[in-house]
């Protein structure tokens, strides 16, 4: 299943852009999935809610927009900084 392995990719970019911003818990994450992609929005809401079980994202809220291309591409990503 591709699913898990491109939901694993997501989430460690994720917590690499939270390293980059100082965010120590990610409460939201908005993200655009093109039609194109060959992955749906039940797959990737149910991978990531096994997978995201760091403390830095583990609870985090998913928001998926679909878009018309191929793209999986982080859009917003908030949290604490303390």
């Amino acid at each position: 299943m591709h699913e898990w392995g491109i939901t694993q990719s997501l989430i460690d970019e994720i917590k690499n852009q939270a390293g980059i911003n100082s965010i120590k818990s990610v409460t939201f994450v908005e993200i655009s999935l093109g039609r194109k992609s060959d992955m749906s929005r039940k797959a990737l809401t149910t991978c990531f809610k096994v997978l995201a079980i760091d403390e830095i994202i583990k609870g985090c809220k998913l928001k998926i927009k679909t878009t018309a291309g191929n793209e999986l591409i982080i859009d917003k990503l908030t949290g604490k900084q303390d």
